[in-house]
């Protein structure tokens, strides 16, 4: 957890079931401080947490919306997601994006056929 940001989950290495369920664990603890390696002390780490889930659900059901439209590559995602986004940050969102998809694929909620993702 860092203060200043969210995680950008990397699969395949990162996984975004695997990222949620350590947020819900941290929302079960009665932590009063988190002491991060990436920037200041975390007065209010379940506030903060709260916002991440908050945000990390709010994206996947962007990702829901969209594929519900039309299947598309990640790429298509973007645009609709990210607006305004830096270009040289596309990379990470894509990455981001596929790792929800990922997710949502474990679950049978999408499902891909070579790069294109449809609803399942």
């Amino acid at each position: 957890v860092m203060g200043w940001s969210t995680s950008v989950v990397i699969p395949p290495d990162g996984d975004m079931g695997d990222y949620m369920a350590s947020l819900d664990k941290l929302m079960a603890r009665d932590d009063v401080r988190y002491h991060s390696a990436h920037g200041a002390a975390i007065e209010k780490p379940r506030q903060l947490v709260r916002g991440m889930i908050g945000h990390r659900r709010q994206r996947e059901a962007q990702i829901l919306r969209l594929l519900g439209e039309a299947a598309r590559p990640v790429s298509d995602f973007i645009p609709a997601m990210y607006k305004g986004l830096d270009p040289r940050l596309i990379p990470a969102a894509e990455m981001s994006v596929t790792a929800h998809l990922i997710d949502l694929e474990k679950r049978g909620l999408a499902r891909r056929n070579d790069a294109v993702w449809r609803v399942a």
